[in-house]
């Protein structure tokens, strides 16, 4: 492993646990630290392809990487890759205008373990579906972003989104509409010769879809739910967004979606008192100078 390989693992590993510990957007996370990755990979390329670098080698995933302990790694490493700009910030833009809502829906905690659960089947379903090939390498964090998109459509089918085809913007769909679309894709996909990895795609949705109500309802949300009144809340909606995300938690009726929806609040929110921010422990809720909410 070289001392890139080694930068980008470690970027990988402190960015996810700042996300989680400090509940800041995963989405936005995830994004920069794949633009981060792949400017890492030009630069560690030098004048050399970067497609056929030590680096990529060493980031990508192989379907016999199961059976090597010395690069188990790259099923992480290789959710981080991607083989080209557009590839990149075709990922990119999906994770900001879809994965950030569905992330909003559900907390950032529960998002991120659905993220990497869906990752990490898609990565299986290519390598069980691969493994007599020895030389096919999968890169992108596609399979995790589709998982994303399994979990969302099962969760919350008739949500409407916009799409764009190019620069040509559709009307708003319910996005089971968006997922089948996808779907339908992928299986033409997988009739003809392409190099999109459609296996860690396929896998990736089938573990979102399945897993999504498991995953949403983590013990976190109901902690939330039980500590924090309605009442407090309206006290600190003080700015338009704030009074924004206010009005949705007390018009969704889905409790563990309610409870995201505080999380949230509460992770934009200020101490009344002294104006620093608010933490959720095991007592209640309090701010960073131990004021009680």
């Amino acid at each position: 492993m070289n001392v890139w390989v080694a930068a980008i693992i470690v970027m990988i590993v402190a960015s996810t646990a700042y996300s989680y510990y400090r509940q800041m957007s995963f989405s936005i996370v995830v994004s920069v630290v794949c633009v981060v990755s792949f400017a890492v990979l030009l630069l560690s390329a030098g004048s050399a392809y970067y497609g056929n670098s030590e680096t990529m080698y060493q980031l990508e995933f192989i379907p016999h990487d199961l059976t090597d302990p010395g690069r188990l790694y790259t099923v992480l490493t290789s959710m981080y890759t991607h083989g080209g700009i557009g590839h990149l910030l075709m990922n990119i833009l999906v994770v900001a205008f879809i994965g950030m809502g569905f992330e909003q829906r559900i907390g950032t905690r529960p998002y991120i373990l659905m993220y990497f659960v869906a990752g990490l089947c898609g990565t299986l379903a290519f390598a069980g579906l691969n493994w007599g090939n020895s030389f096919i390498a999968v890169v992108g964090a596609s399979g995790a972003i589709v998982g994303v998109l399994g979990a969302y459509v099962r969760m919350f089918p008739h949500e409407r989104m916009s799409l764009l085809i190019g620069f040509l913007p559709l009307p708003p769909m319910p996005l089971w509409v968006v997922v089948a679309g996808i779907l339908f894709l992928q299986i033409v996909f997988l009739s003809g010769q392409t190099n999109i990895a459609v296996e860690a795609h396929l896998g990736g949705l089938v573990a979102g879809y399945v897993l999504a109500p498991y995953v949403a309802r983590l013990p976190l949300h109901k902690r939330v739910k039980k500590m924090v009144s309605q009442s407090a809340l309206r006290k600190l909606a003080t700015t338009p967004e704030l009074k924004s995300i206010m009005r949705r938690i007390e018009e969704e009726s889905i409790p563990d979606v309610r409870s995201a929806w505080i999380e949230h609040f509460l992770s934009q929110a200020k101490c009344p008192q002294c104006g620093t921010k608010l933490k959720v422990r095991k007592d209640g809720v309090m701010c960073e100078r131990g004021h009680m909410l």
